[in-house]
């Protein structure tokens, strides 16, 4: 029986120190690219015709993986909101249910796993993995309270009505539950107008607040504008109150 437990506990501690190996950059883009050149055969589409989805929103998020590193990380920028959500969760990592929308391919995922969010699964119009849902943020279906935190992955652009998507995740979110929006801010967008895969004039902290304001009831825990380079993002994380 002492053998048994120490054979657990030594198999525990070898996929403990996987799941770690997977913080870093190289080692997960080399996991995640690897997975996708099996799994994509897998590749199944959800039959959605909802109006607010941006016509060109599913074709504009497979061409990405004609570039890997587009696909596979996005140059890191999902950083942004899980590093405060790594600081926010101290302890008990692997009790909060996380979903994160609009992630495309497994490399969020497995990235906040190797945090310990170990219940941690994506959403998205279409899927290859068994860690991402198929499903419309929209309308999820979901049970109300079913998630501590729902992340939207710099997917906000691709919809129409981002005042629906923001109730939506409100519903399915617990109270005191967290809400993470990026975004990528462009700052010829009041000049040249909205572009596809764009959708809706969303182009900063401000305009993400201005449209949470007047939808749910929250209080915004993380801000955050860098306007001084090729990667200009915006994020907005704010935490569910009653209402």
């Amino acid at each position: 029986m002492k053998l048994f437990f120490y054979r657990l506990f030594r198999v525990q501690k070898i996929r403990n120190a996987f799941w770690s190996l997977l913080k870093h950059y190289d080692i997960r883009y080399f996991v995640v690219s690897i997975r996708y050149r099996f799994l994509k055969k897998n590749m199944k589409f959800g039959n959605y015709e909802n109006e607010s989805i941006g016509e060109t929103t599913v074709k504009h998020n497979l061409s990405a993986f004609n570039i890997p590193r587009a696909a596979f990380g996005c140059g890191g920028r999902m950083e942004l909101l899980i590093y405060p959500l790594v600081g926010y969760y101290r302890k008990n990592r692997e009790s909060i249910k996380i979903l994160v929308v609009g992630c495309r391919s497994e490399d969020d995922i497995l990235w906040l796993k190797s945090y310990g969010f170990t219940n941690t699964f994506g959403l998205d119009l279409f899927s290859y993995s068994k860690y991402i849902l198929i499903g419309d943020i929209h309308n999820t279906g979901f049970e109300a309270g079913s998630y501590d935190v729902v992340l939207l992955g710099w997917m906000i652009s691709y919809t129409k009505d981002p005042a629906v998507v923001f109730k939506e995740c409100k519903r399915i979110l617990k109270e005191d539950g967290l809400l993470g929006i990026g975004l990528d801010h462009n700052p010829k967008q009041d000049a040249e107008g909205i572009k596809p895969p764009r959708v809706n004039t969303l182009n900063s902290t401000q305009s993400i607040k201005k449209v949470l304001d007047e939808s749910i009831k929250h209080k915004v825990v993380v801000e955050y504008d860098h306007y001084y380079s090729d990667d200009d993002r915006c994020v907005v994380i704010s935490k569910m109150l009653p209402g």
